[in-house]
């Protein structure tokens, strides 16, 4: 009796938010499945990595790490509509607008530093004594940072 009526107030409760772990992460489909902190309770499968999915790839997007913990929400108390709200663990993530992202800025940021020139009494100046530094920039924000 008592399952039952926790079963019943359960199913009225409008959001509901779970605890898990991540076990995988589809980064095609921007989607992850979660094992619920509740070993009895079932995987979570193709829970959201984006807020809406309405096929857009433009918006801001956490990917987790796998084994990173994560709370998921339930999308009017629906396991099979969910979307994670955070994680405990990054691997990269992805900030764009309908017309530019955060990794292509700071590729062509990066990139036209590599080529500054800077006019002298001699001429130009060759390429930044720093370029080793700038390509490693460029190398970790291409990690960090997903179109």
């Amino acid at each position: 009796m008592r399952d039952e009526l926790a079963r019943f107030v359960d199913s009225r409760i409008p959001v509901q938010v779970i605890g898990g772990t991540v076990v995988r992460v589809d980064q095609t489909r921007a989607v992850c499945d979660v094992q619920p902190a509740d070993d009895h309770a079932p995987e979570l499968l193709d829970v959201q990595l984006r807020a809406v999915d309405d096929g857009s790839s433009k918006g801001f997007v956490l990917w987790p790490v796998v084994g990173s913990l994560v709370l998921v929400g339930l999308v009017e108390n629906d396991p099979n509509h969910c979307v994670v709200l955070q994680t405990s663990r990054v691997e990269a993530f992805t900030l764009a607008s309908q017309t530019d992202s955060l990794a292509a800025l700071l590729a062509d940021l990066l990139a036209a530093i590599e080529h500054l020139t800077v006019t002298t009494a001699v001429g130009p100046s060759g390429p930044p004594i720093n370029l080793p530094a700038f390509q490693q920039l460029a190398q970790r924000a291409a990690t960090l940072f997903r179109s």
